[in-house]
């Protein structure tokens, strides 16, 4: 079973490195996301290896410091709004447990009497420190989340990770505990299967993720509503909504646009505007079609990309990426082509 699991969460990375190759996206989350990725296709690839062909020497892989890695990561894709949080003496700082641990293992494989020796010892500290680390980055995530990323879809997948590295954390510290207080080895087979399990739901998650992304850079949700036709069809000839009916659903819809902003959820459907507004799905797409004159991503973007030029002039610093983002946008590519064929000219042209 665990040897499946590991197939599993390789496979998954390794579809996940193909959509992320093709994307080719020029968001700094997304080249996190991309290393992220390599790193959890290596683990999952090492561990295979070691417990295929050292059966005998299960410390192989339990010993090996990855875990001092994803709690760093998440950190890295949190904050990949700031470009300045990612700078290389800030990703030497963080990575610098994992490659002090990675000498410790090196000597801890290569001589047997210091492992016979320290081997306990050096669990204990492995553990403890994979322990801290998780914990601490979460925490620090959850108290900073205001400078986190605002996408919807990020801070989702986000949350999700943090929720099992807390999971993970506390298996980590039950064996610290049965270790030492009890003096008991609980095995490698159910950590294993917490630890991989929880690497392949996260694993999935990012694949989901990298595939939406991959859907929205070529445009093929936008595409798809924009080849609705804008003109009064025949269906709604003998529609019973009269002229006053869309009146009344026109200034209902521009009031919640203006007041609560709904056009700023980067995961904003037909399906869901029409909940928030309370009008039927196809009393929406009737006034879209009939009254307004707009596909909905059309109606809605216009309201992005207004919101998007007061934040070009109010806020110099922010990068265009953020921009996009803070506008509802969940595509840098998508709000440049959006920006540019309501506006005339390009975001960077605009500021």
């Amino acid at each position: 079973m665990l040897f499946l699991l590991l197939a599993l969460v390789f496979g998954c990375n390794a579809l996940t490195l193909y959509v992320l190759l093709k994307t080719k996206s020029d968001k700094l989350f997304d080249k996190v996301i991309y290393y992220v990725v390599w790193i959890s296709l290596f683990h999952s690839a090492y561990a295979f290896l070691s417990r295929y062909y050292f059966v005998e020497l299960s410390f192989i892989d339990r010993a090996a410091p990855f875990g001092l890695l994803y709690g760093p990561m998440l950190y890295f894709l949190s904050f990949s709004n700031h470009e300045k949080w990612l700078g290389r003496s800030n990703v030497i700082k963080h990575g610098s447990p994992f490659l002090l641990a990675t000498i410790g293992y090196v000597i801890f494989l290569i001589f047997p009497e210091w492992r016979r020796n320290y081997g306990l010892y050096y669990f204990e500290v492995l553990y403890s420190g994979v322990v801290i680390s998780m914990v601490g980055y979460v925490l620090y995530i959850f108290l900073n989340h205001k400078k986190a990323i605002s996408d919807n879809r990020i801070r989702k997948l986000i949350n999700s990770g943090a929720t099992w590295l807390l999971l993970i954390a506390s298996l980590l510290a039950s064996i610290i505990v049965s270790k030492i207080l009890r003096k008991e080895d609980i095995g490698s087979l159910l950590p294993g299967m917490i630890i991989y399990g929880a690497m392949l739901f996260v694993s999935f998650l990012i694949f989901k993720y990298s595939i939406n992304n991959l859907l929205v850079q070529v445009g093929v949700e936008e595409e798809l509503e924009e080849t609705v036709p804008i003109s009064a069809p025949r269906q709604y000839q003998k529609s019973a909504l009269t002229a006053e009916i869309l009146r009344e659903y026109e200034q209902k819809l521009n009031t919640i646009m203006e007041t609560e902003q709904v056009f700023l959820d980067t995961e904003l459907s037909l399906e869901s505007l029409s909940r928030k507004v309370k009008i039927p799905k196809h009393h929406l797409t009737q006034l879209f079609n009939t009254k307004i004159n707009q596909t909905f991503y059309q109606y809605i973007n216009t309201y992005r990309i207004n919101h998007s030029c007061k934040l070009l002039l109010e806020e110099p610093e922010t990068n265009l990426e953020e921009i996009a983002f803070k506008s509802g946008f969940n595509s840098k590519v998508t709000f440049n082509r959006y920006f540019k064929n309501q506006m005339g000219c390009t975001p960077s042209e605009y500021r």
